[in-house]
């Protein structure tokens, strides 16, 4: 082992250094540390060729680039590919960690001045010239020890999750390099990233299998009926073909969502941007070509198809028509898309007893837009309880009108004002689509199959706090969008107060749903307190609870109470503006929780209701809040 390399090791436990080692031994010889710092002109050459020689579509893309950038791109490129192969190329998780570890104490030593690879020494250029923050890069190898030890995704928040780490940090990185780095660019670059990643998930859904990982959440997995062993076994069934056609229909919509960045760019950057947008749409049409079974073969672009695409995009410095039309959502008439938001206002108004007291605190952009997710809530919820049709029935009403509200995030024609008002603000907001999804998912589990004689019911906590996630924390992660974040700490913060408000609901209404036949109570938690099923849905009318049931509500009330510390905590973490729609949502919801709580848990002789006067005090403190808001935003000569 070379000199350099060595004194590296000798400062690592041994066991590390035999980690490393074979670490090494696995990848290309040029990957390895030198024995001194090459000079830059040495250090921009390994990057390029390095770039030019693993990434085909790389140098073709970089035509496009001003010559003074493609430096800059080719070290960002070598150190995102090294980076990546060090986690996926190694073929062991100990070493892999290692060599990522390493990768990233140089990382920390190119931002004191003291790198010794080439691609580091290359990258401090770029770093310098271009003030890029350390954090894209480190957000990066986040991602690349997370693929060392996670291989299944719960839901698609965490899929977006994961591309927040390993696919928006590519786009933001090269926003900097451009002098193009902005919050509302960052946000349609992270739509735009996030979507062709996770293009390359569909299309590679066999070969991420055979590493022993599964980018398909599990939730739409179990949704559309699909095993793992469907995977295995490299046959598409009909289930498995829906749920791809659902993912890439989905992927596609973050597409659209990004496409804007393309006119919100210097032209150079924007034929890049052109190229790999058209390239991602392309591996989704692929996808489709093959009626959705990227089991039976790997879809890919032909040689042909990568021409037009460079050909198309290069046409378009000379030719601007030649670039992609941008369909904005809510590019309907100014006049009806005011009324679409005006008519979900209303809904609002008229049916959200506890959430529009929140909603009036906002500022009117984000309150339109927070009373367009709830009118859509509201729809989906008025099918899914339509106790006059069969259950079969208004799953079918469900999936169709979920089907009409894909279309028309894809751009078709339509008159429902929710949608319409909703298409608008999703866009607006970045919220990403899968949420909704979730949503609708989380309605529709009352739908499962049932009988007469067995009541719906959970079997554990976990059980129920998987359908307070989706029916409650997801609403959360939508509106976390829509007020205003940073700290993608809010996300975990936003769907534990979900959970607390939605286990107030559920200790308000134990009643009302009992008497439909439903209790969202977990099981284990019946038994613990020695309460029988059977006594909640058969008791007498307006009998008060007994001492175990009461115990039981208890119990619950301190679980939401844990739940409502997240909510405190979440606070700060939103834009100032949004802080008190929250601070007046939560408060509602708490005192309700307190009511039921000074009812010593009596939830059968009446609902407990928080009094009209009470939330119009909260209210107007809440206003006050927003002036102070408002007051602490303005510039200081003002």
């Amino acid at each position: 082992m070379r000199r350099a390399e060595s004194l590296t090791m000798a400062m690592l436990q041994p066991d590390n250094e035999v980690l490393l080692k074979r670490g090494w031994a696995s990848l290309p010889d040029s990957y390895r540390m030198p024995e001194a710092a090459p000079t830059l002109a040495q250090a921009r050459a390994y990057c390029r060729r390095f770039a030019e020689s693993h990434y085909e579509n790389f140098h073709v893309a970089s035509w496009f680039l001003p010559r003074a950038l493609r430096p800059h791109f080719h070290a960002i490129y070598a150190y995102c590919r090294i980076a990546d192969d060090l986690g996926d190329e190694v073929g062991n998780t100990a070493q892999a960690l290692a060599l990522l570890d390493l990768w990233g104490r140089e990382l920390d030593a190119c931002y004191e001045g003291r790198a010794r690879h080439p691609v580091f020494v290359a990258l401090g250029e770029t770093i310098r010239a271009c003030a890029i923050p350390k954090q894209p890069f480190a957000d990066l190898l986040t991602a690349f020890r997370q693929d060392q030890t996670v291989t299944r995704y719960a839901t698609m928040a965490d899929v977006l999750n994961y591309c927040r780490y390993s696919a928006n940090p590519v786009g933001r990185l090269v926003l900097h390099a451009c002098g193009q780095a902005d919050e509302e660019r960052f946000r349609l670059s992270d739509a735009t990233c996030t979507a062709l990643q996770l293009a390359n998930f569909w299309q590679d859904v066999r070969r991420d299998y055979a590493k022993g990982r599964i980018y398909l959440p599990l939730a739409d997995l179990r949704r559309f009926g699909v095993a793992e062993r469907t995977i295995a076994d490299g046959v598409a069934t009909l289930e498995f073909r829906a749920l791809l056609r659902h993912e890439v229909e989905y992927a596609r919509s973050l597409f659209e969502q990004g496409l804007p960045l393309i006119d919100r760019v210097d032209r150079e950057l924007a034929l890049d941007l052109d190229l790999f947008s058209r390239g991602g749409l392309e591996i989704l049409r692929a996808i489709e070509k093959r009626d959705y079974d990227v089991l039976g073969g790997r879809p890919t672009l032909s040689r042909g198809t990568k021409l037009a695409l460079a050909l198309r995009a290069g046409g378009g410095k000379a030719l601007p028509f030649l670039r992609p039309a941008v369909r904005r959502a809510g590019t309907a008439p100014g006049p009806a898309l005011d009324r679409a938001y005006a008519e979900c206002v209303a809904v609002a108004k008229r049916q959200a007893k506890n959430f529009y007291y929140a909603f009036v605190a906002l500022p009117a952009p984000r309150r339109n837009a927070i009373c367009a997710v709830y009118a859509f809530m509201r729809r989906a919820d008025d099918i899914a309880d339509d106790e006059s049709l069969p259950r079969e029935e208004r799953r079918r009403r469900l999936d169709a009108w979920l089907a009409g509200w894909h279309e028309a995030c894809r751009g078709a024609e339509t008159a429902d004002p929710v949608f319409l008002a909703l298409r608008d603000a999703t866009a607006r907001f970045g919220i990403p689509l899968s949420l909704l999804d979730e949503l609708v998912a989380g309605v529709a589990m009352d739908l499962n199959p049932a009988t007469s004689d067995a009541p719906d019911t959970y079997a554990t906590f976990e059980d129920l706090y998987r359908y307070c996630y989706q029916v409650a924390s997801v609403v959360g992660l939508v509106c976390i969008r829509i007020f205003g974040y940073r700290d993608p700490q809010a996300e975990k913060l936003a769907e534990e107060t979900g959970v607390a408000l939605q286990l107030t609901n559920i200790l308000r209404d134990v009643s009302e749903d009992a008497g439909r036949n439903r209790l969202y109570l977990a099981l284990e938690d019946l038994q613990a307190h020695g309460v029988a099923v059977d006594a909640l849905l058969r008791r007498p009318p307006g009998q008060a609870p007994t001492a175990n049931e009461r115990a039981l509500f208890a119990a619950i009330a301190r679980r939401a109470e844990d739940y409502y510390r997240s909510a405190r905590a979440l606070l700060p973490l939103i834009d100032a503006e949004s802080r008190p729609a929250l601070w007046v949502m939560v408060s509602i919801y708490h005192r309700l929780l307190r009511r039921i709580q000074r009812a010593d848990y009596d939830v059968f002789s009446r609902r407990a209701r928080v009094p009209l006067v009470q939330k119009l005090g909260i209210l107007a403190t809440g206003h006050v809040r927003m002036a102070q808001a408002r007051i602490w935003a303005r510039p200081r000569n003002e």
